[in-house]
């Protein structure tokens, strides 16, 4: 077994199958892979890359989370935060509640990201979209993102 910085190197520079093996040994590093593959997410420039290291933050789960999240709101490069996002939405379930609390971001692309992975999440994250524009000013940012949200998830937020 190759250790989580030899896996990383394979994704950077090897071949569709390396990688694709590279991922499935990172995956059994847990959460012990997910800072320095987030890390490497930031670093690369490639979305090539970017989509095996966000493929691997989001089969190792609910580990990967916070620190999705955390890149998601403050990173600066719009295409690192949709890889995140990404990660997040093919986590589903357990990354809804970290999904919905991006609609306070002050970054509309956030926020819009965070949108576009509860929609691949579907209707599961119906009921916590409510319960969350039930919760909140109508007239507000965060708000109208989770309508517009459910809307896209072909749900009226009003007969919910």
């Amino acid at each position: 077994m190759s250790t989580i910085s030899e896996n990383i190197e394979i994704i950077v520079n090897g071949d569709l199958h390396a990688r694709r093996a590279a991922v499935k040994e990172l995956v059994g590093f847990k959460e012990e892979a997910v800072e320095p593959l987030i890390t490497a997410l930031c670093e690369t420039e490639e979305n090539d890359i970017r989509w095996y290291l966000a493929g691997a933050l989001a089969r190792i789960g609910k580990p990967a989370i916070s620190q999705l999240t955390y890149t998601l709101k403050v990173y600066p490069d719009d295409d690192v935060k949709r890889y995140c996002a990404a990660a997040l939405g093919e986590i589903g379930e357990p990354a809804i509640a970290e999904l919905i609390a991006i609609f306070e971001s002050e970054d509309g692309m956030t926020r819009g990201f965070a949108s576009q992975s509860l929609v691949r999440i579907g209707d599961i994250a119906v009921a916590p979209l409510q319960k969350f524009i039930d919760e909140t000013d109508p007239d507000g940012i965060p708000h109208r993102c989770a309508v517009v949200t459910l809307h896209k998830l072909r749900f009226d937020p009003e007969n919910v």
